[in-house]
C-alpha cells in the first residue's frame, strides 16, 4: 500500500512540475524519459479525484431606489425618455412628438 501512495505522490509531483514548466505534455515526457500515454494516464486518473470545488456563494445584490423624481417613458417602438423633476412639460411634448413622427417614416 506503501508503494502505491509513493507512486500516486510521485506523479502528482510530475504533473505539477509539467505544468509549471510552460511545455507541452510530449515535451514534458521527452525531457523526462517518461512514458507519454503513462503520463496522460496518470494525469486522467488523478484529476478525477480532484476534491470538487466549494459550492457557489451568491451574494445579493439591491439595486438602488431612485428618490429623485425622476420617471421614464417608453414609446411603443421601445425608445426611452426619462424626464427629472422640474421638466417642462411644453418641451417633452414636442420631444415625444418628434419621436412618434421619425419612428413612423
Amino acid at each position: 500500500m506503501a508503494g502505491s501512495k509513493q507512486r500516486r505522490r510521485q506523479w502528482e509531483r510530475r504533473i505539477v512540475g509539467w505544468r509549471a514548466s510552460g511545455v507541452s505534455m510530449a515535451a514534458y515526457c521527452r525531457q523526462h524519459g517518461l512514458s507519454y500515454w503513462m503520463f496522460v494516464r496518470w494525469r486522467q486518473r488523478l484529476e478525477q479525484t480532484v476534491a470538487p470545488t466549494p459550492p457557489l456563494t451568491l451574494i445579493p445584490v439591491v439595486a438602488p431606489t431612485r428618490n429623485d423624481g425622476a420617471i421614464t417613458i417608453r414609446l411603443a417602438d421601445g425608445i426611452g425618455i426619462e424626464v427629472g423633476p422640474g421638466f417642462d412639460a411644453a418641451v417633452l411634448n414636442t420631444v415625444v412628438r418628434a419621436l412618434q413622427v421619425s419612428s413612423s417614416c
